[in-house]
């Protein structure tokens, strides 16, 4: 009984903060009218860019953008996602959402950016609870006395969806991660062109850090690093 009241305990305080932060947001920002345009133009405010796809006929740019940076798996499962590095920082919202959708979608990855989910490296576990602020965030932002109902369905359906998607991704990563072949002790970053050891100086404190396949230590796109000299150990 009591492990359940401090759980509700739990929530509500979690419920009052995204309250709290959406009417910060909403401060900061002087919104008054919340639609997909002022959303976007917050979201340039705090340096995002949006780019609308649909995963299927994309414009050139765009297309090139997904491939460049490794996203066709969340183009193929998401209608809208947030997408962050040292040299981008992206929201992609798919084209054939309709209004009410496309506010939904973007005030929920507002959620993320504004409770800096984009700072740090997802957790497994911590994934779900970050979906949880992020949505709760949302209904907060979007709340009003004539669509709170119909927003709230939304909101439901919306997280719902996020977690099966989130549930998706984890199990096509742990699929994919245990399939490939790993190089023995060879690092690279999700952008560069060079491999590294564990322990070098331009790798060590980064997050963004993956094994290099033997596939990708042969296609001869990755050259090793001239600091840690990885070939001569």
């Amino acid at each position: 009984m009591l492990e359940l009241l401090l759980k509700r305990l739990r929530i509500n305080l979690k419920k009052m903060n995204s309250k709290r932060q959406a009417a910060a947001f909403r401060k900061k920002y002087n919104l008054k009218n919340i639609n997909s345009s002022t959303l976007c133009e917050t979201l340039g405010l705090q340096g995002y860019t949006v780019i609308e796809f649909n995963g299927i006929r994309d414009k050139k740019s765009v297309s090139d953008l997904i491939e460049v940076l490794h996203l066709g798996d969340q183009v193929s499962y998401s209608r809208c996602f947030t997408y962050r590095d040292n040299k981008y920082r992206l929201v992609f919202l798919h084209e054939d959402l309709n209004e009410e959708e496309r506010i939904v979608a973007l005030a929920h990855e507002e959620g993320h950016i504004w409770n800096r989910h984009m700072n740090r490296q997802s957790v497994i576990g911590e994934d779900v609870i970050e979906e949880f602020d992020a949505n709760e965030f949302a209904h907060y932002l979007l709340s009003d006395s004539d669509g709170q109902k119909h927003r709230s369905i939304l909101f439901a359906l919306f997280f719902i969806i996020a977690v099966l998607i989130l549930t998706i991704s984890i199990l096509f990563a742990v699929k994919k991660h245990s399939s490939a072949i790993y190089s023995e002790n060879l690092y690279r970053t999700v952008n560069g062109t060079k491999y590294h050891l564990r322990n070098c100086m331009y790798i060590i404190d980064r997050t963004d850090v993956y094994r290099l396949t033997y596939e990708e230590f042969d296609s001869g796109i990755y050259e090793p690093c001239h600091a840690c000299l990885p070939d001569q150990r």
